[in-house]
Formats: structure tokens, C-alpha cells, sequence
């Protein structure tokens, strides 16, 4: 059964690629040793992946390779090595995040696909119409958005969309999660988040609470009206699971895709939460999204996995083949076709008399193709009347048909590589202006406002902020485009309008929205590495904040030719989450937008919520980042700082240490700065 829809299977190492092949996946994605979002899977070596790619291309199926981590500079001659090593293995995409990825792999390999990672947060149109003008193929939608939404963008874009139907859910928007490296010193955006939305944490105060984990997605019901939406692909998460889930996976996905009957409850038993989820899909996010791993699911699993491993013991037969043959009083003709490959074989032997009709009884004997992953699409055959050939002569023939077919349908392809010189960075040495960044307008302390060269304010303060303002203020734009393109595109016009012509940008789906205008980026975007700052420069984006998760250092190597910003100041928001936390203790209605969550060693992480605004809740880290007494080891255009949860005094005493270059005199953190995050 050939799907319209494509299935997408995770393969963490072979016997998962395996699973997903025998299963009936169209596609797997797989990762190599560096430079992949799953960094503790087992992975593949370049030798393995170019036998993995042989073994699926035999059976029609696709390898889609991750490199879909940030990039430091000093990477990216390797990152471009391992570009031409994938690409001699002959895959079929590359998944990438950082635009320095992208940047490689279009001059390097350009016949290779090029998929947006979820990891760049995409979820507007306007994103994905710009990843289209990127030269991408494909992008893989952020999984918060709703079905309306996905069927809406993925009817106007031009690009291929693929979302995730089935696994664990991440708490944050994928690549705006900064807990691991924060909290750990592992990165997620760097393929080793460690888990900590699964830890305990609480919106109580109750550290044996689980506040952060969400139940795993399931959404196979759905699959019929996903195909029909005109999605390319569906995706399976789970390079980390066993081949038995991936098969369960699989197999059920294929029956749901065709409107056939499949089993939710044996896909729970192979792995789940307390059950599944599809909140998000339906935009329904109450406290039912939230589930653990339970002792109970663990023992389902183990009773269910042994059951499930009959799903990929054999090879599933998905890749037509035509006979012809021909028949002669002494030597008969078979050949096998895949319509690119063909073979054929001589059969010596004589016919015999027959009052049967032996084309029937050749069509059987062609048929069976069980151990191969073949089946018979067409016979054409050309007999004698009344004429028989042995059928053991006939089936010697098709075995040795088809073992001659697989190995020739195993030859790797290679991409051609062509050279790419890496630019030369042009360093600089210079001493920071001083800016700021405030959540609204009661925490700006006007007296001070002297002492910032900018000063950034959400979009939606335009009107508040007084006219002796505006020739410092930049205009961020909401984290959170869901559903919300039009009116941002409305709030801009009208502030461009009001004669603000500086905007921050939070996601690449922002910067068609601001087209024309002054731009700044915020740290979101995840810039850790020059080249990925020119490519934004080329985008419009004139002045960026460096990513938060490299070093002082690394920040100082950023090239010249871009305007870089640090932060010096601020609790980082280390979620950015649609499902609220705070579900599992109130509802909206008994809620101020405000609360803290307790993790297991009675750190509290401050929460706002910013539902009535733009519906999204940040996580901040529970100390904030100061280095307003290490200024002299800043070298960027820019410091900032930037104030979230802090009240107007708060903002004024913190302005002035900052200012003087005074230590903080409260609990605080350097971050990542002298300590770069794995």
C-alpha cells in the first residue's frame, strides 16, 4: 500500500530502522554522531548510514538526515565535512535548525533536500513562506499549532509540511527551550537535553508534583483528515524508544492513514503517559494534558512489547515488480522489472501438454515473493496454447530474479558536492552601549531612560509609550504568532504609522511581518555562530542577541559585520509553553497570570502568563544572569538589560549596580558564559 501521506519513522539505530522499514514506513529520519538533536541515541556511523540508505532505498522507502543542532564557529568546517560525508551516502534530506546549517548544505550538497527542523519554532505562514524563498522543501511545523492552523498554512505555503502525530511531547516550543542548559548545563538546542520537564515540578510547591510532563501525543485518529488537508508527511517521535513501539507505531499509523481500524490501546501498553494527548491539535489544554510514566505503565509495556515483536520479525512486501515471460518449446524467458532495473533469466526446459490454463497457475507460482520486499504488480505473459512449463523451474528462476533485483536496487547514489569556503570572520573590539529591554510599561523608571542607547517594549504598549520615548524604543513582537499573523501584520502598520520604525523579531516568522523596517532579534532565534548572523543580516535583521548559550568568549568571535547584543541582565525565560502548568492546580478564571513553579531542590521558577495578550507562558529561570560587574569582558555593540518580573524599584536599584559595575548583592547566575553548555 502506497500512502499519499508520508510516514515518518524514527530510526535511533538499525534494528529501529529495521522496525520501520518491515512496518511499512515510507520514510525514517536517523542521526549521525554530531550535529543531531538526539545526541544519546546510538546513531549512525557514516558507514552505517550509507548501508542503512542502501537498505531503504531497496524497499522505497526515505533517509532523512538530522543536523538540526546550533553550530558553534569553530564547528563549522566540520559540520561542512559531514555535509559531503552524507551526502556520499546518498540520503534523501537533511533536517536542519541553525541557518548556518542551511547556508552549508545549499552551497556544499543542493541536490539534498532541505527540511526546516521543528527546533525553528515555525508556526505562521509567513515563516514557512520565507523557509520556501530559502530554497527548504519542506518544513516541520511546530507541534503547538492547532489543525485549522496547520490545514491553513499548509494550503498556501508551496512547501511541503510534515507535523508530529505520534510520541512524547516536549513542555516548550521546540528550540525555545532553555531549561536543560540553564538548570544542567546540557543543551537542548545542542541535542543533550536532559529531561527537565520530566523531573518533578510543581505549580504547587509540592516537589513531588509532575507539572511540566505532558501526556504523549496521539493522533492517529485524525490521520484521514490530516491526508486530506493535503500534509506531506506525518512523523512518529522516538529515536530513543524500542523497535518494538516503532513498529506498533507504524503499523497502526499505515492502518489509520487508509481509514482502516487500528489499536490505540496496544499503542498505549507499548508506551504512553497515563494515556495520550492531542491537546494541542485540538486546542484543548486543560489538566488532562499533563501525565506521568506510571509503575502501571511500565508494567503494561513489559507484558506488551515481546507481542508486538511479530510486526517486523518478516519483510513487508511494499515494492511492485512486473514479470514477463515468454514461453518456448525449450527455453522459456522470465524477467523481473521494478521500471527502472530490469533482468531476465533463461529457463531450460521442456513445455509439456496441459488442458489447464497454466496462466493462472503461473501468476501463483510469481507471486510468491514472501521474504523479499516485493509483490506482483503485473504479469504480461506470452504462452503456447495448451503448453505447460514445471513449475519448479519457474520458481528457481523468480528467487534468482530477486535476489539479482535487491542488491542492484541497494547501490548508493551519491550526491555531487561541490566547495564551499567557509567567509573569514572580521573580529571586533569594541565596548558595549548600554540598552534595555521592559515585559510592560509600569516597570520603566523614565529618569533612567537616559542611559540606554534603545530601549525594547512589546508591540502591543505602542500606545502607551510617551512621545520623549519613542526615538529610543523598539517594538518587540509577541512570541507567539498562532493564529495571530494578521493582527500583528494590523499592529505593525499601525505603529509604523504612529512613526516607530524599530522592531524585534522572536522567530523567523516574524521578519516578513516587519519587512522594511530597522530589525532587531531577540535571542530566540538561537544565533551561536557568524555565519548564521549573515544570513539573518541578509534576511534584514541588522542587529541580533546572541544566543545566551555560548560563552563571552564565543560572543566576542561573532563577526564584525553584524551588530551583536549580549544580555548582561535578566531571568531567562527558559520555556515558552501553550499548555499552562498551572491547569493542574486552577483554572484561567481563579488565575492573576502569575505564579511560580517549585522544582525538586526548592528553586522556584517564576511564571507569567501572557493568555490575554498572545495566549503563551514563559518559564523563567528562578535566578537571574548578571555580569554588570564583568563589563570589561563584553564584547559586543550592545548589552542588555532586560526585565521581566522585577517591579519598577527592583529595575532602579538593578540599573544602578549594572551601571557601576557593582556584583548583583543577590542570588544570580553567570549562565553559560564562562561555561559552555554540552
Amino acid at each position: 500500500m502506497i500512502n499519499k501521506t508520508e510516514i515518518l519513522a524514527p530510526a535511533g539505530n538499525m534494528e529501529n530502522l529495521i522496525a520501520a522499514v518491515y512496518s511499512g514506513a515510507n520514510a525514517v529520519y536517523l542521526g549521525v554522531q554530531s550535529f543531531n538533536a538526539r545526541a544519546s541515541a546510538a546513531n549512525f556511523s557514516f558507514e552505517e548510514l550509507k548501508k542503512a540508505v542502501g537498505f531503504c532505498h531497496a524497499r522505497n522507502v526515505k533517509v532523512n538526515v538530522t543536523l538540526n543542532t546550533i553550530l558553534y564557529d569553530r564547528e563549522l568546517e566540520e559540520f561542512k565535512e559531514t555535509v559531503k560525508q552524507v551526502a556520499a551516502c546518498g540520503v534523501d534530506a537533511i533536517i536542519a535548525q541553525d541557518l548556518a546549517s542551511a547556508k552549508i548544505i545549499k552551497e556544499v550538497a543542493p541536490s539534498i533536500d532541505l527540511h526546516g527542523s521543528t527546533q525553528m519554532a515555525v508556526h505562521n505562514l509567513a515563516g514557512a513562506l520565507l523557509l520556501k524563498e530559502m530554497g527548504y522543501s519542506r518544513v516541520i511545523l511546530a507541534r503547538e499549532l492547532t489543525l485549522d492552523q496547520v490545514e491553513y498554512i499548509t494550503k498556501n505555503c508551496g512547501i511541503e509540511t510534515e507535523i508530529f502525530i505520534h510520541g512524547a511531547l516536549c513542555m516548550s516550543l521546540s528550540g525555545q527551550c532553555y531549561a536543560s542548559a540553564f538548570l544542567g548545563g546540557r543543551s537542548g538546542n545542542r541535542g543533550r537535553c536532559a529531561g527537565t520537564c520530566r523531573l518533578p515540578m510543581s505549580a504547587k510547591g509540592d516537589i513531588e508534583d509532575n507539572h511540566l510532563s505532558l501526556k504523549d501525543l496521539c493522533a492517529m485518529e485524525m490521520l484521514p483528515a490530516i491526508e486530506k488537508m493535503g500534509v506531506k508527511c506525518v512523523k512518529i517521535e522516538g529515536r530513543l524508544r524500542t523497535p518494538e513501539y516503532v513498529a506498533a507505531a507504524v503499523d497502526n499509523a499505515r492502518k489509520a492513514v487508509a481509514g482502516q481500524p487500528f489499536d490505540k490501546q496496544l499503542l498505549a501498553d507499548a508506551f504512553s503517559r497515563s494515556g495520550f494527548t492531542n491537546g494541542f491539535l485540538e486546542n484543548r489544554l486543560d489538566k488532562n494534558a499533563f501525565g506521568v510514566r506510571t509503575k502501571e505503565d511500565s508494567a503494561k509495556t513489559k507484558e506488551t512489547l515481546p507481542k508486538l515483536r511479530a510486526l517486523y520479525r518478516r519483510e513487508g512486501q511494499y515494492v511492485p515488480v512486473s514479470f514477463k515471460f515468454i514461453m518456448g518449446e525449450t527455453e522459456s524467458t522470465l524477467a523481473i522489472s521494478d521500471g527502472v532495473n530490469t533482468f531476465s533469466q533463461q529457463i531450460a526446459a521442456d513445455v509439456q501438454d496441459t488442458d489447464k490454463d497454466f496462466s493462472m497457475s503461473l501468476r501463483t507460482s510469481l507471486e510468491k515473493l514472501g521474504g523479499t520486499p516485493f509483490y506482483l504488480e503485473n504479469l504480461e505473459c506470452d504462452l503456447i496454447p495448451g503448453k505447460y512449463l514445471p513449475l519448479g523451474a519457474v520458481n528457481a528462476a523468480r528467487r534468482n530474479l530477486a535476489e539479482i533485483l535487491l542488491p542492484q536496487r541497494e547501490t548508493v547514489m551519491p550526491h555531487p558536492v561541490k566547495e564551499y569556503e567557509i567567509p573569514v570572520v572580521k573580529h571586533r573590539f569594541t565596548t558595549p552601549e548600554l540598552v534595555a529591554r521592559f515585559e510592560n510599561i509600569d516597570q520603566i523608571p523614565m529618569d533612567y531612560c537616559h542611559l540606554f542607547k534603545y530601549v525594547t517594549i512589546p508591540l502591543e504598549y505602542a500606545d502607551e509609550i510617551p512621545d520623549t520615548l519613542k526615538n529610543k524604543v523598539i517594538l518587540e513582537l509577541s512570541r507567539d504568532i498562532f493564529g495571530k499573523e494578521e493582527k500583528i501584520r494590523q499592529q505593525v502598520l499601525a505603529a509604523k504609522q504612529s512613526g516607530f520604525t524599530r522592531f524585534c523579531v522572536q522567530n523567523i516568522g516574524h521578519i516578513p511581518l516587519v519587512e522594511g523596517c530597522e530589525i532587531f532579534s531577540s535571542f530566540t532565534l538561537n544565533i551561536s555562530n557568524s555565519l548564521a548572523a549573515m544570513e539573518y543580516k541578509a534576511l534584514g535583521v541588522e542587529n541580533i542577541t546572541v544566543s545566551p548559550e555560548i560563552t563571552l568568549e564565543q560572543i566576542g568571535r561573532i563577526t564584525a559585520d553584524v551588530k551583536t547584543t549580549v544580555i548582561g541582565y535578566g531571568h531567562i525565560p527558559v520555556m515558552l509553553v501553550k499548555a499552562c502548568p498551572m491547569h493542574n492546580v486552577k483554572t484561567c478564571a481563579n488565575c492573576n497570570g502569575k505564579g511560580f513553579l517549585t522544582d525538586r531542590k526548592g528553586m522556584k521558577l517564576p511564571l507569567l502568563c501572557h493568555g490575554k495578550i498572545a495566549g503563551y507562558r514563559e518559564i523563567f529561570n528562578p535566578v537571574p544572569l548578571y555580569i554588570g560587574d564583568k563589563q570589561n569582558e563584553i564584547n559586543a555593540d550592545y548589552v542588555s538589560l532586560n526585565f521581566t518580573v522585577e517591579n519598577k524599584a527592583s529595575v532602579e536599584k538593578i540599573i544602578k549596580k549594572f551601571v557601576d559595575g557593582a556584583p548583583l548583592g543577590a542570588d544570580f547566575t553567570r549562565g553559560l558564559y564562562y561555561k559552555a553548555s554540552l
